[in-house]
Order: structure tokens, then C-alpha cells, then sequence
């Protein structure tokens, strides 16, 4: 990406004042600002364009050089909003297209690449020869269809993820619930199996089933010793009555 600086510093400089500015003119406050920054102090230029913004918000050249410094520091945000001030009040298509242009790069450091071409048509609307102009222009261009086939990719993939999640998901809904049948298959062997060895110590009779049967069994049997008694009785007192006689 080619960075475009002001048309107007450097014609500041070419410029020989026979006048005597004070220290509150915004043009003298201008001057100063570039000659600080040509000599790269970069803090003292950025106070002189604030100062000459102070007292005449106007001023597009001040606006357009301080968005150049906070720009050179990596203060996009508040470059762009600078270049924006410089492009709205000023006449002239030249520091418009400048400004434009800049404020396409700023977007371009801020990856984003919609405004930047945005900004780049509008500055070659203001100049459309500019070769600088084009080729980011184009480029944002490029960047930006990348993004878009980045972001339907990671779209796809993330469809993909959700749709292999939801799968697992009900795979092992599945083998939980099978999980839980064999261990209920498991709880109902033992009685089963109870059975059969109650069934297998009667000859096919369950446990419950003999002790039915001996119950009964021993009834009959108490009942017959009772009989049995009460004949026994019934035969000593015949023959005890026969012998009285």
C-alpha cells in the first residue's frame, strides 16, 4: 500500500512571506507545524496543528497535516476523523483527492477494506489520474474479496463442526440408551436364574411350591396321629367297659 503525504507542506515552504504573522494565526501556527514535522518532531508539530484547529476549525490544512502525524503514530482512528474534517471544508479537488486518499489507507491499516474503497473512489473522483489512487484502490479490492471467501469458508467449516457435533451428539444418545438396556437385560438374569434353581431342587417346582407341599404334607400327617390317638381311646375304654362286665 502506497501512503500519499500532503500536497501542501512542502508548498508551504516554497512559499516566502514578506508578512508578519501573529502567534494565534492559523496560517502562521500551520507553518510552524511543518517545520516541526519536517524535522520530525512529531509531538511539537501535532501541538501547532491542534492550536491553529483551536482557533480556526476551519482549517484544512491543519486538519489534513495533524491526520498526516496521528497517521505516522498509528492513530487511525482519530486520523480519520481529520481527513474526514479536511475533505468536508475544503474547495480545492486536489487536497480533497489527498485527503480521500488517506483516509482510504487509514481504513486499509484498519483492515477495513469496504471503507477503504469507498474513500479511494471518492478521491479518484477528486482526481482520477492519480496512479497511487488506482492501485490501492485496487488492492482494497482485492483484500476485501479474500475476506469474503475467508469468512464463507470459515462459515462452511463451522456448519460442518455443528452438523458432525450434533451427529456425535446423537450417536451417543444412542449408545447410552443402549447401554441402559443391556444393563437392565443384566438385573433380570439373576432372578430368571433364581427361578430355574428353585424350579431344578423340586423336580419343576419352585421353592415357594414345596414349601406349600411339606406344609400340607405335615397337616395330613398331624391329622392322622390325631385319629389315630382318638381310636386308641375309644378301644381302651371298650374293652375296659367289657372287663367291668
Amino acid at each position: 500500500m502506497r501512503t500519499k503525504n500532503s500536497h501542501y507542506i512542502s508548498l508551504l515552504f516554497l512559499i516566502v512571506s514578506f508578512y508578519t504573522y501573529s502567534q494565534s494565526d492559523p496560517n502562521n501556527l500551520v507553518f510552524n507545524g511543518n517545520k516541526e514535522s519536517v524535522k520530525k518532531n512529531y509531538i511539537e508539530a501535532e501541538v501547532e496543528y491542534r492550536k491553529a484547529i483551536s482557533n480556526d476549525k476551519t482549517t484544512s490544512k491543519a486538519a489534513h497535516n495533524l491526520g498526516n502525524i496521528l497517521f505516522e503514530n498509528e492513530n487511525y482512528d482519530e486520523a480519520i476523523q481529520e481527513y474526514f474534517k479536511t475533505q468536508k471544508n475544503s474547495e480545492l479537488n486536489l487536497e480533497k483527492h489527498s485527503a480521500f486518499h488517506n483516509l482510504g489507507n487509514s481504513y486499509m491499516k484498519k483492515k477495513d477494506y469496504a471503507q477503504a474503497i469507498e474513500a479511494y473512489k471518492n478521491a479518484l473522483r477528486n482526481n482520477s489520474e492519480d496512479d497511487e489512487t488506482r492501485y490501492n484502490y485496487a488492492l482494497a479490492k482485492k483484500f476485501l474479496e479474500g475476506d469474503k471467501r475467508q469468512n464463507s469458508q470459515n462459515n462452511n467449516e463451522s456448519e460442518d463442526e455443528k452438523k458432525d457435533k450434533s451427529e456425535d451428539q446423537k450417536e451417543n444418545k444412542e449408545q447410552d440408551q443402549k447401554s441402559d438396556q443391556d444393563s437392565d437385560s443384566e438385573k433380570e438374569k439373576p432372578k430368571e436364574q433364581d427361578q430355574n434353581e428353585e424350579k431344578d431342587e423340586g423336580g419343576g417346582l419352585s421353592k415357594q411350591q414345596m414349601e406349600n407341599l411339606l406344609e400340607a404334607v405335615n397337616n395330613i400327617e398331624k391329622d392322622l396321629n390325631q385319629k389315630l390317638k382318638s381310636g386308641k381311646k375309644k378301644v381302651q375304654t371298650t374293652k375296659k367297659a367289657e372287663k367291668d362286665w
